[in-house]
């Protein structure tokens, strides 16, 4: 594709992550993209979206959707929507940002992607999302790593209706309390839509089975932190980030979408910064 070409970008999902997308896009801010389409669940809950992205494919139904192809398909809808339709897109031969990483904790379905994408020269782009650091990380990783641990610290509101609420009382609780400690394939697969950090930091460096995590609810801090340490034979490196959760959903941290933002932006311009 010539540099100066403008990329055509498919939509799953208009949530916390997908309007924001699709706001930068709209601004001119992510690169150079057009909307094609998007495809969601409620179109009654998003009418006045859909006035507002005229000229946008905005619907609920699949075959609609990939009736009118992209050049660049973003996943902001969860893992069963990755599931469903991440093959089928790859199939296409497009680009797949994905930002529910957790879904790679079954290893069946990471093989069937990466098959998948190798046949028709497509490509998955796992998206940093929340994660700090993720470049330095991956960079030094191959050198050895001697140990890796990530521990996700989020309000409490974040955790409810998840199965955090029947491994502590979410409700009682008066300090920051630390209600789950196993691996990162443990961790992205209890929590689908909280910890797909995990998934990524450990796919990004030494495996699901070797990175640890730990996972608090917090009663106090409105705000959710972040605190990777990493130690290898080129560097060690401690890293601690606050987030802010999305106005949209408690469990999404605002800056998820911005990591998607960022990735279009490298792909459609002439400059790739972080690479």
């Amino acid at each position: 594709m010539s540099d100066t070409q403008v990329h055509s970008v498919g939509l799953l999902g208009y949530g916390a992550i997908g309007s924001e997308v699709a706001e930068a896009i709209d601004r001119g801010v992510a690169g150079r993209t057009v909307l094609r389409s998007i495809l969601c669940r409620d179109l009654d809950k998003h009418a006045a979206d859909i006035k507002h992205h005229s000229g946008v494919i905005f619907t609920n139904d699949p075959q609609k959707f990939f009736d009118s192809p992209a050049q660049i398909y973003i996943e902001a809808a969860g893992q069963d929507v990755l599931r469903e339709y991440g093959p089928r897109i790859l199939e296409f031969g497009c680009d797949l940002i994905i930002t529910s990483i957790g879904a790679f904790t079954n290893d069946a379905f990471f093989n069937q992607m990466v098959d998948t994408a190798d046949k028709y020269d497509s490509r998955m782009l796992l998206a940093s999302g929340a994660l700090p650091a993720v470049d330095w990380m991956s960079a030094a990783a191959p050198s050895g790593v001697e140990s890796i641990s990530i521990t996700q610290i989020k309000p409490v509101k974040s955790w409810i209706h998840t199965p955090a609420s029947e491994l502590v009382n979410l409700h009682t609780l008066a300090e920051s309390t630390c209600f789950f400690e196993g691996t990162a394939r443990e961790a992205a697969r209890m929590f689908p839509k909280s910890s797909n950090i995990t998934a990524m930091l450990a796919l990004a460096t030494i495996g699901l089975d070797h990175t640890r995590v730990k996972l608090f609810a917090d009663p106090i801090n409105p705000q959710m932190k972040t605190i990777v340490e990493f130690k290898s034979k080129v560097g060690h490196l401690t890293v601690e980030c606050q987030g802010i959760p999305t106005q949209k959903n408690p469990s999404t941290g605002a800056n998820v979408p911005l990591s998607v933002i960022k990735a279009l932006r490298n792909m459609t311009s002439t400059v790739f910064y972080g690479i």
